[in-house]
């Protein structure tokens, strides 16, 4: 009867663990940050080095308004937790992108994304599979609405 109630145990701790890593590691969108009349600013820094000294071009898009193609294109890219135990700073290849959230004029949330696919927001890390190809698109559909 004790083996018994010990497998039993065994089991439930089990379950209870996968089914704790599936919610915690479960895709989340970033969609899901802003609210249906909040704005962003979007902020693209490119990182690197011109003739031997360091280089960066910063864009800057303001107010913008999430239409439709915006949200559609934060929704394809969706992000997961990382490892709790991984204490690695983000380390971005060669492009930084930060989105500030604003609803009725105040800051409410930022996101920090770097090309290699590390994410920091709400005060958590993240990871984005394909960030690369997400900055590239989202940089491509802000200028086509300069």
């Amino acid at each position: 009867m004790k083996k018994k109630a010990i497998i039993t145990m065994a089991i439930l701790l089990a379950a209870i663990l996968v089914a704790g890593a599936i919610v915690y590691f479960r895709p989340h969108s970033l969609t899901d940050r802003i609210a249906e009349d909040g704005s962003l600013c979007v902020i693209c820094t490119t990182l690197g080095a011109q003739d031997g000294a360091a280089h960066n071009d910063t864009r800057i898009w303001e107010n913008i308004t999430v239409t439709k193609d915006i949200r559609d294109l934060l929704d394809e890219h969706p992000f997961r937790r990382s490892l709790p135990f991984s204490d690695s700073g983000m380390t971005p290849r060669e492009k930084l992108l930060v989105i500030s959230v604003y609803e009725g004029g105040a800051l409410v949330d930022s996101v920090i994304l770097s090309d290699s696919g590390e994410m920091s927001a709400g005060g958590a890390k993240y990871i984005m599979s394909g960030a690369d190809g997400f900055i590239g698109e989202l940089v491509k559909l802000l200028e086509t609405t300069d």
